[in-house]
Parts: structure tokens; C-alpha cells; sequence
């Protein structure tokens, strides 16, 4: 089969590799019909040596298909079912899981890295790839409702499982209340669909800051009442001066870096919500924001988002065409072009938002 593996450093290819096989009673082998390239793909493979990647190694962790076999153990599936993944195989059983906190899953891990592979089986790798096999099957993977069913609707389902699913933990978590102001900082894949997620909670105004004109005008139409380029203007003063002086109600923060970190402090108002979805603190020495915080009983929440929690929820909402994940989409590559998908992502000023790769 093709599939998409690192080589070296900022470098994938397209390769042939066998196909994988059951190895669990609880496993499910997948035919993928549409793979994302996320923007944790890109720094996977820029920072490969220090995240363990190794060459050959399979990439990517959102991916929708079709079953291929199952395991004796799976209860939920059968072949020929339409699926889409969780970005994170969980076991669906342990402590966390039972809590609603599959992040946590006590034998979960994330596709295509190998930090966890050992809890799959040592067989984990991507799902930019023609198969792939999944892990605890009955809990890792979605039967699709008869509406969603069919190509057509990969490019509306695959957000579900990584993009979308953590725009709405961010404004879930930013605990936005109808007719309340929200601001969303970033315009990547993730801040625009933290975009559309808000407007499920009602709120009056959303702001999205972001620094890509395309992007902001993008917003427009998917549910931002008001955009900023915070290389034009001073998001901070913007967001003060459609709320009196006092600041937005929520953050949700996707980007998650020093300067994120703080301007979203900056741009609060007393008792409001800051919810923190971007790795960039990851790279950088962020100050901690919690003296400010306390003082005006400012609540921070981080963390991973929890797909398999969510996902019952979002697939009636994206059926319904309450909303429209599909929109983060702006170029559908064949998988023997991901090279050229990576280097499109990458360049930013190509106008490429997110690109998705069809096997």
C-alpha cells in the first residue's frame, strides 16, 4: 500500500509498504479515504529527531474510511461501515475514559507518533496511508450516521476527529454564555473552527485575531462578527473598544505562545474565561499569567482535547448542518502529492489553510 513516512528531518515521501494486519482481537484495519495533514504533523516532522520520529516511520492522526476487517473482540462495527477516527486510539475502559477524559486514557496514545505505539501493539503509525490498523476499535472509531455516509461528506466528518473536536473543547472550557463577547486568537485550522464551535454557546460577538487577511475574511462567514490583523492593529485595544473598556468574556486561545498568552490576559475583563488550546508555550518561556489572573478571579483552563468525549455529540450537529467543518479545507490533494501538501501548509503565504489527501 502508499502511505506517507518521515525520512528526515522537514522531510516526508510517499512510499510502498505492506499492508497491515489484525494483531488484536479488539483491532480494526481501516481503508482510508481522506487523511488531514494537521499542523502538528508539520512539527512532528520539522522537529522529528527530538520527537522520536525515525525514517520510515508512518504520519498523520486524522483519517475517515471505510472497515476493512475486525477483530472477534469488536462489538460496534462491521465491515463495510463508514468511520472516522478519533485522532487518539483510548481503550474506552480505564479510569479517565470512564470520566469523560479519554486524553488521559490509561492505554491511549496519538497516531502517527511514536510515544505511544508500545500501548497499540508496536504497530501504530500514521493515517496519511491506503490502510491502517486501529486499536481498541469498539472505542477509537465512529460508525457515521446514514446522512454523512459517502465521499462526499469526508471533507465535512474528518475535522470531527482533531481540528473541529478541539475548537469546541476550547469554547467549552472558555464557558461562553449567550450573548456574551468571545475572542478567538489565531486563524489556523484550529482557531476557525474554535470559530464556528462558539457559535453553538450563543454568544453576541465573536472576534477572531489573526494575522492572514484571507483567513480573517474567512471568519466572516463561518460566524466572526468582528475580525483583527494583529500585524495592522492592536488586538487588544480593538476587543476594549467593542466592550466599553472592560474586555471579552471568553478566550479561547489557540496558539498558545508568550504573545497569546499575553494578550489574552490583556484583553479579559474581570471574572472572565481563558481557554488555552495552542502548544506554542511549548517553545518558548511563557511568565506564568496566574498573580493577574488571581486578582481579577480570571479562571485558565488547558488541555488536551478529549475526541472520543465529543464525538455523539458533534456528528448530529455536523448532520443537521448546524455547522460546516469542511470550510478549513483549501486544497484536496491525491496522496502521492503530500509532499507538495506539507511544503503548501508550510509556506504561508501560498493562501493554504489546511490540505486533506485522498489514497
Amino acid at each position: 500500500m502508499k502511505a506517507v513516512v518521515y525520512k528526515k528531518r522537514a522531510k516526508i515521501e510517499v512510499v510502498d509498504i505492506p499492508k497491515p494486519q489484525i494483531l488484536k482481537d479488539d483491532d480494526v484495519i481501516v481503508r482510508i479515504t481522506l487523511a488531514g495533514v494537521c499542523g502538528a504533523d508539520l512539527e512532528f516532522t520539522q522537529n522529528g529527531p527530538e520527537m522520536g520520529l525515525y525514517e520510515g516511520m508512518r504520519i498523520g492522526h486524522e483519517f475517515v474510511g471505510i472497515v476493512d476487517q475486525v477483530g472477534k473482540g469488536i462489538h460496534t462495527l462491521n465491515v463495510g461501515d463508514r468511520v472516522i477516527a478519533s485522532a487518539m486510539f483510548v481503550d474506552g475502559d480505564c479510569y479517565y475514559c470512564k470520566r469523560d477524559l479519554p486524553s488521559a486514557c490509561d492505554h491511549g496514545g496519538l497516531f502517527g507518533t511514536p510515544l505511544f505505539a508500545q500501548h497499540g501493539g508496536d504497530d501504530i503509525q500514521g493515517g496519511q496511508a491506503e490502510f491502517i490498523r486501529v486499536p481498541y476499535g469498539n472505542s477509537s472509531l465512529f460508525k457515521l450516521p446514514e446522512g454523512l455516509t459517502g465521499d462526499e461528506y469526508d471533507t465535512k466528518v474528518l475535522p470531527l476527529g482533531d481540528n473541529f473536536a478541539t475548537g469546541y473543547h476550547g469554547a467549552l472550557n472558555a464557558n461562553i454564555k449567550t450573548g456574551e463577547t468571545v475572542v478567538v486568537i489565531g486563524d489556523g485550522a484550529v482557531g476557525l473552527s474554535a470559530v464556528m464551535a462558539a457559535t453553538l454557546f450563543g454568544p453576541s460577538t465573536i472576534i477572531l485575531v489573526g494575522r492572514h487577511d484571507s483567513r480573517l475574511e474567512l471568519a466572516k462567514t463561518i460566524g466572526a462578527t468582528h475580525v483583527v490583523n494583529s500585524k495592522n492593529e492592536d488586538p487588544v485595544e480593538f476587543v476594549k473598544s467593542l466592550t466599553e473598556g472592560r474586555g471579552a468574556n471568553s478566550i479561547i486561545d489557540s496558539v498558545g505562545n508568550k504573545t497569546a498568552i499575553t494578550q489574552g490576559m490583556e484583553m479579559t475583563q474581570a471574572g472572565a474565561s481563558i481557554s488555552v488550546l495552542g502548544f506554542g508555550h511549548l517553545y518558548e518561556p511563557v511568565e506564568q499569567p496566574y498573580s493577574s489572573a488571581l486578582f481579577r478571579n480570571i479562571t485558565i483552563h488547558t488541555g488536551v482535547v478529549n475526541v472520543a468525549a465529543y464525538m455523539k455529540k458533534l456528528l448530529p450537529i455536523v448532520e443537521r448542518g448546524v455547522i460546516d467543518p469542511s470550510k478549513i479545507f483549501t486544497d484536496i490533494l491525491p496522496l502521492s502529492e503530500a509532499e507538495k501538501g506539507y511544503d503548501l501548509m508550510r509556506d504561508r503565504t501560498s493562501g493554504t489553510l489546511k490540505v486533506a489527501l485522498r489514497p
